[in-house]
């Protein structure tokens, strides 16, 4: 599979700092979800926030965790100086830009790493590798991102009118359970819940997925025209609902805990 290059999910997210917020809803919610599986303590008093965005969960965690020193990582510089600017990063929460594959922190040296909607531009191998690195022995890992089959809707629609991607291609769960067996995680938790939002029109979902950065497709190249994208919209359409537009998300919750 054709992972996304890191500096064009970087530049897209990092135009979508100031909007992601207000426009994250789906995100948002299974991070809130995420907070609620929060261990009561940890082998080491230190945590991640892996791809964190602009640490909307960061006060949770605190009151979660309060002992535990955090840090907010993202690869992207304007998400880590948003978060900054809403109040959210302090002495026992800090910011690192970092790449999520390489990250420059010791071996055994996390007890958490909490990671919402942001592994999913990852190679499954090299993150699961590399945070089973960080992890202390007995810390944990809880993580959820989208699947493959997220987005249908749209991809398909967009399917009948040309062959171009217009949606990424994300790893399955199978791919994520073999990453994490190989990485060297027994006994994880996965499970996988589907999730439908609705919208009014097409626009206002191409807005939501620009608002939130997640709009970068890998391998696409020059411009949607008018007729494609009319064509696109017509086929859309036939698959409206009473409740309107739906847009499916396939999320994967993992709760992973280092031994030994």
């Amino acid at each position: 599979m054709r992972y996304p290059d890191k500096s064009a999910v970087n530049e897209h997210f990092s135009r979508a700092a100031r909007s992601y917020d207000a426009h994250a809803i789906l995100q948002l919610a299974v991070g809130r979800a995420l907070v609620q599986r929060l261990p009561g303590e940890l082998p080491v008093p230190t945590a991640l926030d892996l791809g964190c965005a602009t640490a909307p969960f960061a006060r949770a965690q605190q009151q979660a965790l309060p002992q535990v020193q955090w840090q907010a990582v993202d690869l992207s510089r304007v998400m880590l100086a948003e978060a900054a600017e809403r109040g959210r990063l302090n002495d026992h929460y800090r910011p690192l830009c970092a790449d999520a594959e390489t990250l420059p922190l010791a071996d055994a040296s996390q007890g958490l790493v909490f990671s919402c909607f942001a592994l999913q531009w990852c190679d499954p191998q090299r993150v699961m590798t590399e945070i089973h690195r960080v992890l202390a022995p007995g810390g944990r890992l809880l993580l959820a991102l989208p699947l493959a089959g997220s987005l249908r809707e749209l991809r398909d629609s967009w399917q009948a009118v040309n062959g171009r991607p217009h949606v990424n291609r994300l790893p399955a769960l199978a791919d994520w359970q073999a990453a994490t067996q190989q990485a060297g995680f027994a006994d994880a938790q996965l499970q996988q819940q589907v999730m439908v939002e609705s919208y009014h029109s097409v626009k206002q979902i191409a807005r939501r997925l620009k608002a939130t950065g997640a709009d970068h497709v890998s391998g696409a190249t020059g411009l949607t025209g008018k007729n494609a994208w009319l064509a696109m919209v017509k086929e859309y359409e036939s698959k409206r609902t009473e409740q309107g537009l739906p847009l499916t998300w396939n999320v994967l919750f993992l709760d992973a805990e280092k031994i030994g």
